[in-house]
């Protein structure tokens, strides 16, 4: 469990949150530290169980950020309550942390863009890459 918690908070203060650096970074960007409270849990079921008994969330979009770590975004029926949650493979086990949760006006707490204007690829700078 600690390996994972060291885990999401480099990956938070540094890791695969922030971009690596093999080419040139936007100028106005800065790196920055803060101090994050997780809250873990021995398997993504367990999370999944909670969130859905004591707030009535379920996933709604998932992003796998690599073969071993997913992000996974709960809510509640009317998108007033959203949690972020990150889960991480080991061979045998799996943890997951929840990262942020939040609530707002109903309808507000999640939504997606449902026509993303995709821009053409501008550089090959490559900043933003892990």
């Amino acid at each position: 469990m600690k390996t994972f918690i060291n885990f999401l908070i480099a990956a938070v203060l540094g890791g695969f949150f922030v971009p690596t650096f093999a080419a040139e970074r936007p100028e106005d960007m800065v790196d920055k530290q803060v101090p994050i409270m997780l809250h873990c849990f021995p398997s993504f079921a367990r999370v999944a169980e909670l969130l859905g008994r004591d707030y009535q969330e379920a996933p709604v979009m998932m992003s796998h950020m690599s073969p071993t770590t997913t992000m996974i975004w709960f809510s509640n029926r009317d998108f007033s309550t959203s949690t972020l949650v990150v889960t991480k493979s080991y061979k045998d086990t799996e943890q997951s942390c929840i990262m942020w949760n939040g609530s707002s006006e109903p309808g507000m707490s999640f939504s997606l863009n449902p026509e993303p204007d995709f821009p053409e690829k501008g550089t090959s700078t490559n900043w933003n890459e892990a």
